[in-house]
């Protein structure tokens, strides 16, 4: 159950810690509204944090508390799972839950035992990625495991800010875990623009080879191929087919 209320905050978090609140009606950073809600707090412990902040043990934070939930007391130690706000010579996060400490105890101990820097919820974060993996698997066409033979432009470009600027990989396919295609060369249409509607989008590259998983084309883009990528997970390395199947550790 407590891994189970950790992966519900995480969907939110960016930066958990456990900490001690110092004082109320203060920041460790100018220009932040104070209010009875708004607390310095200790990082006692960092669990879980992009790598900028995986050394902030031992700092001091400003926290908003949630204004629906009653704050903790002055001195209470916590697990919290917070939001940024604004950086500077310090931090604000805003609270998006807390736990017992107990509740997160034997995560915070096993990343100490293997040296893990903000590591705690390393194992819970990877189950969430393989867990929207297979959901994404899921709403494919196909996923095909294959190699790329060749890359070339597919559609002419038109006068946008946003042309996708269609291109097409040739694919040999030498596995179908799921979908109707056969093993041989398969075509796929991709957005070859860095525009921001699309940079994020896989750019198969000559030789590449890994997990796609394939969509496929509608109206006017069906004349020239009969798949395309179109989401950032539409393309892993094979290493990953373990995860889409739900046997990945």
């Amino acid at each position: 159950m407590a891994d189970d209320n950790i992966k519900q905050l995480l969907q939110e978090a960016s930066f958990s810690f456990i900490g001690t609140v110092i004082q109320f009606g203060a920041a460790t950073m100018t220009d932040i509204p104070l209010d009875d809600h708004t607390a310095v707090v200790n990082v006692d412990h960092v669990l879980d944090a992009p790598p900028a902040f995986a050394n902030y043990d031992g700092h001091r934070v400003t926290v908003q508390f949630k204004k629906d939930v009653d704050p903790p007391a002055v001195g209470q130690a916590l697990a919290l799972f917070t939001q940024g706000v604004a950086f500077g010579e310090s931090i604000t996060v805003q609270e998006i839950g807390r736990l017992p400490v107990e509740d997160v105890e034997p995560q915070a101990s096993a990343a100490l035992s293997a040296g893990l820097k903000a590591g705690a919820f390393q194992g819970i974060r990877r189950d969430m990625n393989h867990e929207r993996l297979r959901r994404h698997a899921g709403i494919g066409q196909a996923v095909i495991v294959g190699r790329v033979s060749k890359v070339e432009k597919a559609v002419p470009s038109i006068a946008s800010e946003h042309d996708p600027d269609w291109w097409k990989a040739t694919i040999d396919v030498h596995h179908v875990e799921r979908g109707d295609v056969t093993a041989g060369a398969v075509e796929v249409l991709y957005p070859n623009s860095k525009d921001i509607r699309w940079y994020k989008i896989p750019k198969p590259a000559p030789s590449q080879e890994g997990v796609w998983i394939l969509h496929a084309t509608t109206g006017t883009l069906r004349d020239f191929a009969p798949y395309q990528l179109i989401h950032p997970d539409d393309y892993h390395p094979v290493e990953d087919l373990d995860a889409i199947r739900g046997t990945g550790n």
